[in-house]
């Protein structure tokens, strides 16, 4: 496979391309390569950029309410909520991460 970017050789299964840092766009599995054109490319950053502050303030909001109900309950609660935060993070993390490759 060859860079869209710059044109040099990807090696496979590589997420970028060696050259230049470009993201590599994976082969559909129902046919070739697709060249995505910089609009194409923005348009996908957009739409992921607004998903992800979405999802961001969500968590903030979470975060926000859990950290209340630490104060609440400060004998056990704290942990718990430190734990479900966590918890929480780590998904988010996971759909920053399937979002990237998404694009």
């Amino acid at each position: 496979m060859f860079c869209v970017q710059c044109g040099k050789e990807i090696p496979s299964g590589s997420p970028t391309c060696p050259a230049c840092g470009a993201f590599v766009v994976p082969p559909s599995p129902s046919g070739p390569t697709r060249t995505l054109t910089l609009d194409d490319a923005v348009a996908e950053f957009k739409h992921a950029a607004k998903d992800l502050a979405q999802s961001a303030q969500a968590l903030s909001k979470r975060v926000a309410v859990e950290a209340h109900k630490a104060t609440q309950d400060p004998a056990g609660s704290a942990k718990r909520a430190t734990r479900k935060v966590a918890d929480e993070l780590d998904q988010a993390a996971r759909t920053i991460e399937r979002m990237l490759r998404d694009l």
